[in-house]
């Protein structure tokens, strides 16, 4: 039986757990879709950006990105509110830096602490956002 592609099945939340465990204990290359942006959020970021996002992904080498940086100050499960938090965010502004010559957001929310994530957005590649990277504030400041 041949296996569907990563982009047709979106991931559970227990399905999710299991690919940020695994990305971070793993050199995999491994994509995963792993929820939709709400209408609402979409024109958030539509207005902030000009650009139309459909959809919402991870790869396992930005996972481990994120988490291989101490300073990074992230909790085990926070990648499980990425969803969530960008379909809530209200703090949402154009990175500086682009990703890959792709535009990149800062979405910045509240998860146990200020959190903010770097998502790339592909429009050329239907309409996704990406995962860069992601950091909590700390004390100091947040540190990339």
């Amino acid at each position: 039986m041949k296996k569907e592609p990563w982009y047709i099945h979106q991931l559970t939340q227990n399905e999710l757990k299991i690919f940020v465990e695994k990305s971070r204990n793993e050199k995999t290359n491994d994509k995963a879709f792993i929820g939709t942006v709400a209408p609402d959020a979409a024109q958030r970021i539509e207005a902030v950006c000009g650009k139309k996002v459909k959809k919402i992904m991870l790869e396992s080498e930005a996972i481990r990105h994120s988490f291989k940086k101490a300073s990074h100050n992230l909790k085990d499960d926070d990648l499980l509110h990425i969803v969530n938090a960008i379909n809530t965010a209200q703090d949402i502004k154009i990175s500086n830096t682009p990703h890959q010559n792709n535009e990149c957001l800062e979405i910045c929310t509240n998860i146990s602490g200020e959190i903010t994530f770097v998502m790339e957005v592909r429009i050329h590649y239907g309409g996704w956002l990406a995962l860069v990277t992601c950091y909590r504030l700390n004390r100091g400041g947040a540190t990339l």
